[in-house]
């Protein structure tokens, strides 16, 4: 009995319809009767017959290992074989149990800020205790010989040219600075890549966009599901509001043909990347990588 059958045969057993295979896996039902008539070519790569393999498995309740061991010889080979979702949560078992560093200094930061606009605020009463303005003159004096009038020129007008020509602001505080969005490749190993986002901005979107047929997974941070099917062109772009997830987990096939930005900047993937291996991509968002 070919792999084809013996899943049909458990789906049959629990009396599932391919419709209803079709919305618990989210894979399309002409890849399952693909997969039912063991005919894998209809099928966009070898990663993807295995992954929704797997998938069927999973749903009618066989034992995909033990499948994979018995009919190695039916099922497509890929160049990497990797367990993403082995990985996906082991590292966010990591980073859920490890506090940010920025959240850990964040509360000395703002000790420090506002220590310093008090010094400053004391500073500035005692340079100008009676609260007269700098840029008062003094007032304009008459030559009864000639008639004219001279305007004589205070200290303090000078002291405010000085300050006019460097263009500083004396009430300007750090919390006036405004801190642009960077976006960073911390690192790439073994097709996995880890990107970190800082950003002040309240709204983060995650926007993707393929130009071909790209199998595309997107989870945040909790493993829920943002996106699991194929990103065709037609349907592109997708986009998705992050703004309260602490990172996103992404995956997906031919990185050649695939365009990732975060609030309009784009994610520009690592030069050893390989366009024919399936990619994992970390955004994190405000936390450094693990």
């Amino acid at each position: 009995m070919q792999i084809g059958e013996k899943l049909k045969d458990a789906r049959l057993e629990k009396g599932y319809t391919l419709e209803e295979v079709s919305r618990l896996t989210k894979i399309q039902i002409r890849h399952l009767n693909a997969i039912e008539e063991n005919n894998f070519s209809l099928i966009p790569g070898n990663f993807y017959a295995r992954v929704f393999i797997k998938e069927y498995a999973n749903v009618v309740g066989v034992d995909f290992k033990a499948l994979l061991d018995e009919h190695h010889h039916e099922i497509p080979t890929v160049d990497q074989d990797v367990d993403y979702t082995q990985l996906s949560r082991s590292t966010r078992k990591s980073t859920s149990s490890k506090s940010s560093p920025f959240a850990t200094i964040l509360p000395t930061i703002i000790v420090f800020v506002l220590l310093f606009g008090v010094i400053f605020f004391i500073w500035r009463t005692l340079q100008d205790p009676n609260g007269k303005s700098p840029d008062v003159g003094e007032q304009v004096q008459t030559d009864q010989s000639i008639g004219d009038e001279v305007s004589i020129p205070s200290d303090n007008d000078d002291q405010d040219d000085t300050h006019s020509d460097e263009g500083d602001d004396p009430d300007q505080t750090e919390e006036d600075v405004v801190e642009e969005p960077e976006l960073l490749l911390v690192s790439y190993e073994n097709a996995v890549s880890k990107y970190q986002f800082s950003t002040t901005d309240e709204s983060i979107k995650l926007e993707i966009e393929s130009s071909g047929s790209n199998w595309l997974e997107v989870e945040d941070d909790q493993g829920n599901r943002l996106y699991y099917e194929t990103l065709q062109s037609s349907g592109s772009p997708v986009s998705f509001d992050i703004s309260d997830e602490s990172f996103v987990y992404l995956r997906f096939g031919n990185p050649g043909e695939i365009t990732i930005t975060i609030n309009d900047m784009e994610v520009e993937l690592s030069e050893e990347i390989s366009l024919t291996t399936v990619q994992v991509l970390w955004l994190y968002l405000n936390e450094e990588p693990n």
